[in-house]
């Protein structure tokens, strides 16, 4: 017996030393997540456990971040309550959120849980991997989370650590562009971007993200665990609202009496109140950016106004706001982008480099959606092709997606080119393509080209590696990044 548990001994010390070890020196090494989008969560969390006095605290998703002016907002309230921002990315989860703020919430604090309407969001979603990106340097605030999620990271724990260890032998810190930066999310936790100023989205909207307001969404798990974290604050003599993300009113798919019905059932189910209407969270096209959930800069403003006015009548104080709330700009540029002369010579697929081309416009069929095109099928004296460059030019306007099951039949692809002017790839838009080996992205900023959450590559071939610029934001951006197992970086001047 006692052989025995002594070889149980060694064999733990043998099991537990090198992983303390392995612990020990990924804790030591340089965040190389600290420049991406999920680093500003420290900045964050930070900012809401430091706030002393009555604080109004917001929590949800990116949609926070993006839509609000706590700056304005924080003018419109007074001194006697400070307004924190603590959204920021919905692969987080609202669970997350709310589990890491809770420790937070005293006595006189106002709640005003925000999640986008999307299932993810309605639904006790968590990501081990993100959140110990997220939590790099600050591990100690894992302690708020239930076991079992403590549990879950800690399985993550060795690959997240593995992923650390080769950045730093590789010298790697992550330094993404565009907006989806720490460095964007300013001193109040909102989003502060030059060039968020029009809505860059395929004629307004990604159609891969449709808002549904319905029982889908009406997710009994959620909304017990939306309780007890209510239950917890009305301990604490604190006060939870619910209320929602922006959400972008074109691409909503549910009828107003249908909105009407989700809402009369969340409101049945939940011990808090609404803060105002779903309605009230609906913006026009013209106030986003890059998702349906994220306003550009006017649109920041106008959602501030009704949040502005929705909060001060629940303070029991006369609802008045003196934003003032511009129009909504017009979507970004449809002009139709210049194509050079090719003077009958086919650009050679390893000299592509993701400028406007036409070369193979006869190719395809074409749907017109909006002021502009997108490919919805292959002629079928094309099916044998084995490499393409989609065009960029149909008819006089700009092709800008690719098609659910546009390519159904074509066996023999091998390599497709997808320029920049490209905006949307649809849910099986690879379908039937059994012998795909790349797929070639040219667009620097990944945010610019929205995938659908799940099913892009859904019936093509299983070996088929997804080819994005050396200089591109797609590993530590916002859209791309669930596809991450799949890149290839290449150089834009060595084409394949």
């Amino acid at each position: 017996m006692k052989k025995r548990l002594l070889k149980l001994a060694v064999l733990l010390l043998v099991l537990i030393i090198p992983t303390v070890i392995f612990s020990l020196v990924s804790e030591a090494l340089p965040d190389p997540y600290k420049d991406t989008y999920l680093g500003a969560f420290r900045q964050k969390y930070q900012t809401l456990y430091e706030t002393k006095g009555k604080k109004i605290v917001f929590i949800g998703g990116s949609g926070l971040p993006f839509g609000l002016r706590t700056d304005l907002l924080q003018k419109e309230i007074g001194d006697d309550y400070t307004v924190v921002n603590y959204g920021l990315y919905a692969t987080l989860g609202t669970k997350f959120m709310m589990d890491t703020a809770r420790d937070a919430i005293h006595e006189g604090d106002v709640v005003i849980l925000c999640p986008e309407l999307s299932e993810q969001t309605f639904s006790l979603y968590f990501n081990g991997e993100a959140v110990l990106q997220a939590t790099d340097g600050i591990h100690a605030s894992l302690s708020s989370l239930p076991l079992g999620n403590q549990v879950s990271t800690f399985y993550q724990y060795f690959g997240y650590s593995f992923d650390k260890i080769s950045y730093a032998a590789s010298d790697t810190i992550l330094d993404p562009d565009g907006v989806y930066r720490a460095d964007s999310i300013n001193a109040w936790g909102d989003i502060e971007y030059a060039e968020r100023e029009n809505n860059i989205m395929n004629n307004g909207f990604d159609v891969n993200m449709t808002i549904i307001t319905d029982d889908t969404l009406l997710n009994q798990d959620f909304i017990d665990y939306v309780n007890d974290f209510v239950a917890d604050c009305k301990d604490k003599k604190a006060t939870v609202y619910f209320g929602f993300a922006p959400a972008n009113l074109a691409a909503v798919r549910s009828s107003q009496n249908k909105r009407a019905e989700f809402e009369s059932k969340l409101k049945e189910a939940l011990h808090c109140p609404l803060l105002g209407s779903v309605e009230d969270y609906f913006l026009e096209k013209g106030y986003f950016y890059d998702t349906n959930f994220h306003l550009n800069a006017s649109g920041a403003l106008a959602f501030t106004d009704r949040i502005t006015l929705l909060l001060k009548e629940a303070l029991g104080r006369e609802a008045f706001s003196s934003i003032e709330v511009p129009d909504a700009p017009p979507l970004a540029s449809d002009v139709v982008v210049d194509v050079p002369v090719s003077g009958g010579d086919l650009v050679p697929f390893d000299k592509y480099n993701g400028k406007p081309n036409i070369d193979y416009v006869d190719y395809f069929t074409y749907e017109e959606e909006g002021n502009t095109y997108k490919i919805t099928g292959v002629k079928a004296e094309h099916l044998g092709m084995t490499e393409v460059i989609l065009p960029s030019v149909y008819n006089g306007k700009n092709v800008t997606a690719l098609a659910e099951n546009a390519l159904l039949g074509c066996t023999d692809l091998v390599r497709i080119h997808i320029g920049i002017t490209y905006k949307s790839l649809e849910k099986n838009a690879f379908n039937g393509c059994i012998s795909l080996e790349g797929i070639y992205l040219y667009a620097t900023d990944g945010n610019h080209i929205a995938p659908p959450l799940t099913g892009l590559l859904d019936g093509a071939s299983r070996s088929v590696k997804i080819f994005i610029p050396e200089d591109g934001n797609y590993i530590a951006g916002y859209t791309w990044s669930r596809y991450e197992d799949k890149f290839v970086t290449f150089s834009k001047e060595d084409t394949p």
